[in-house]
Parts: structure tokens; sequence; C-alpha cells
């Protein structure tokens, strides 16, 4: 082979390669897609993210709800009251008292009777402490802390409980207003509270410190009383912000113990 021809065979080699602008538009096209792929999966990982913040927000009301109708349908009746939260706002506090124990009584101290002790039915799981008290036909939480001008009151310290379990001793002689219709006695100790402070909610036990519940959310409490078809209610109003839309979770809680 001459050398002309193997000069031209290079040439011819050499002209199958790429050129600069050829070399150019590939790189253009691959940055391009690269810049697409990039958007896509960072608007993939936004919208999952907003998913699950919305999810976990969901799930804190849901659990705020589930502990919340636990302890309100468990509630004393009539002991559930909705006030004004520390910083002025009505409604955005609810306390209830939990009811520790129950039972019936048999011979108790009912106006105008008056004695140091009274007789229930057996309360085999009832383990007294300080503190405890003993209510009787309840119809208005404020009668808690009220006293009757004949010196008798519908919520009266125990002091002490037999070894059967069947008879509450009180400091002194004492005397509740009001006889039960059902002639119920219940035993209650703490107050729990439930209460929002700018756009969280706090649970509080009698003064121990405050447990934050929930975060982001905003909301109002709305005790209905009682009437003669049906015990007393407490509606619970929620709301969620979203992307500055309000999604808005409403439940009803009914007492379920009758006075």
């Amino acid at each position: 082979m001459t050398f002309s021809s193997q000069f031209k065979l290079c040439q011819s080699a050499l002209s199958k390669g790429f050129t600069l602008i050829e070399l150019v538009i590939v790189i253009i096209i691959l940055s391009a897609v690269g810049i697409a792929t990039t958007s896509y999966i960072a608007t993939g990982l936004d919208i999952y993210n907003d998913i699950t913040e919305r999810d976990k927000s969901i799930n804190s009301v849901r659990f705020v709800m589930e502990r919340m109708h636990r302890e309100v349908s468990n509630a004393l009746p009539n002991s559930a009251k909705s006030f004004a939260n520390p910083d002025g706002d009505d409604n955005q506090c609810l306390s209830f008292y939990p009811i520790k124990k129950s039972s019936f009584y048999t011979d108790f101290p009912i106006y105008p009777l008056q004695s140091s002790e009274g007789s229930v039915a057996t309360i085999s799981d009832y383990d007294y402490v300080t503190g405890d008290r003993a209510v009787v036909y309840l119809l208005h939480e404020a009668e808690l802390a009220s006293v009757e001008t004949n010196g008798s009151a519908k919520s009266q310290a125990i002091s002490s409980v037999n070894a059967a379990k069947d008879k509450l001793f009180f400091s002194s002689s004492v005397s509740f207003p009001l006889s039960s219709p059902a002639s119920r006695v219940y035993i209650i100790n703490d107050i729990v509270k439930y209460c929002f402070l700018g756009t969280d909610l706090y649970r509080q036990k009698n003064a121990e410190t405050a447990v934050l519940m929930g975060e982001n959310i905003a909301g109002t409490f709305n005790v209905i009383d009682a009437t003669l078809q049906r015990n007393s209610l407490v509606k619970i109003g929620l709301s969620l912000v979203f992307d500055g839309q309000e999604v808005a979770f409403e439940k009803t809680l009914h007492i379920n113990n009758v006075p």
C-alpha cells in the first residue's frame, strides 16, 4: 500500500468522529434531561413530605380525639365545664373529674340525716387515698365547691374505708343535700384539664406540669348541659391549616354515667 493510500485511509477514519457542534448538542440534551429528572424527583419529594406532614397532623388529632373520648366518657356526670384559657379566649379549655370508683348506697347521710359514715354496695377493688371525695347527685359542676346553707354539700371528703369495702367514713358528721334517683355514689379525686395555648393543646392533671398532646392544632370546647332525655355532652371542634386551607374536625362526646 502506497503512502498516499495510507493517508487517505487515515483521513476517512478521522472523519467518522463527533464534531464539536454534535458534542455541544449532546451536552445540552443531557443537561435538559438531567434538569427535568431532578425537578421531577424534587417535586415528588415535596409531595411526599407534604403528605407525611399532613398524615402526622391528622394522626395527632385522631390520638387527641380518642384520648379525650375515653376520658370524657368516664367523667363524673355534670362535672365538665368549658372556660377561657389564660390568654382570654372563650371555650379554649375543658375541665372534668374522672370517676375513680362508683357504687350504690344503701344507708347514707342524705339531708336531713347527718352521719360520719355511709354504707355502699361493696367496692372490692377500691383503694382509698388522701383526697378522695364522695359525690351524690351532682347537677352542675359549680356544686362541687359549694356548701348549702344547712351545712351539707354534694361533695364530701372521705377519711377512710373499712376492710370489707362497703362503708365510707368521713372526718366529721356530714349530709348530702339531695338523694340520687338511682342511689348512685361516685368517688373522685383528680381533676383533668385540656387547654389550647396558641396552636398547642396541653393536658394537665391537678397541679402537675401540663403535657403537650398536639401541635399546630386550634379548637374550642363546648359543654351542653343535660336534659331530661339525655346526659350532658361535650362538643369538640379542632382545626388544622394546610397551605392556607383549613381542615375542620368535630366530635360530640357523650358522658355515659347518670347522676
